[in-house]
């Protein structure tokens, strides 16, 4: 009889641990990084482009650009909702609207932030993936995320026509000048 209790004691606490970790997968995301680099690759109608994307602090992005060769000198740096511009030695701050690899960088970095704070979105989990949905300046957006590394997977701005794939995602530390 003890034998049977304590082999039913150990089934009890596996199925209940094993029900555990996948109710939290599914119950809440994971934190999101507060500091990140990843390689992604968009398409912003017809222009396909890759660049590295990192995440310095909360609402502080740059995005260094990597193809076509014509935009790879060129680096974004996005700060409590304004733009510096860096291309080949030249330094400037721009309005968004009149340059549109700026837009692409605004309308990525934006939605990050409103998914991070919650602002008005949907979250939605399947099958490993948590999926949030909101609306930007150029209407609604859906950007994706792993459920168990926490990692940006995909990024959709239908009005904009813009998609983004996220790769070797990487979350980082905090530089000390950011903290």
């Amino acid at each position: 009889m003890k034998k049977a209790f304590s082999v039913f004691a150990v089934f009890m606490l596996m199925l209940t641990a094993g029900c555990e970790k996948q109710n939290n997968t599914q119950s809440s995301p994971p934190t999101a990084p507060s500091s990140f680099t990843s390689n992604i690759k968009a398409v912003y109608g017809d222009i396909e482009m890759t660049a590295l994307l990192t995440q310095i602090a909360a609402e502080e992005f740059i995005i260094d650009f990597l193809t076509p060769e014509a935009l790879s000198p060129l680096s974004l740096e996005y700060k409590s909702g304004s733009c510096t511009v860096m291309y080949d030695g030249l330094k400037f701050e721009t309005d968004i609207n009149r340059f549109p690899q700026a837009e692409i960088g605004a309308l990525l970095t934006q939605a990050i932030s409103d998914t991070v704070q919650g602002f008005e979105i949907q979250t939605t989990y399947s099958e490993g993936i948590w999926t949030y949905k909101g609306t930007g300046e150029r209407g609604s957006f859906t950007i994706t995320r792993d459920a168990e590394t926490g990692a940006w997977l995909e990024f959709k701005a239908d009005g904009a026509k813009l998609h983004i794939i996220f790769t070797d995602f990487n979350e980082t530390k905090p530089s000390k000048s950011s903290q």
